[in-house]
């Protein structure tokens, strides 16, 4: 999954509607890999991407304490 980190974040950048479930179907598309969703899930969770009801949402710049 980490060679496919900045093609998560570029999509889910571009198309914060897209679904977890829509994610490996993008990415066997685009470069031709079979993942799971419950993978991805958890590279998104890493990076710090968070699904907010309708969306993903990027990590915010300040950290809460």
């Amino acid at each position: 999954m980490p060679p496919h980190r900045a093609f998560f974040e570029e999509v889910v950048t571009q198309d914060p509607d897209i679904t977890l479930f829509e994610l490996p179907d993008a990415l066997a598309d685009a470069e031709g890999v079979q993942v799971h969703h419950s993978s991805i899930a958890d590279l998104l969770s890493r990076l710090g991407f968070m699904y907010k009801k309708s969306h993903w949402s990027p990590p915010n710049a300040a950290v809460r304490r």
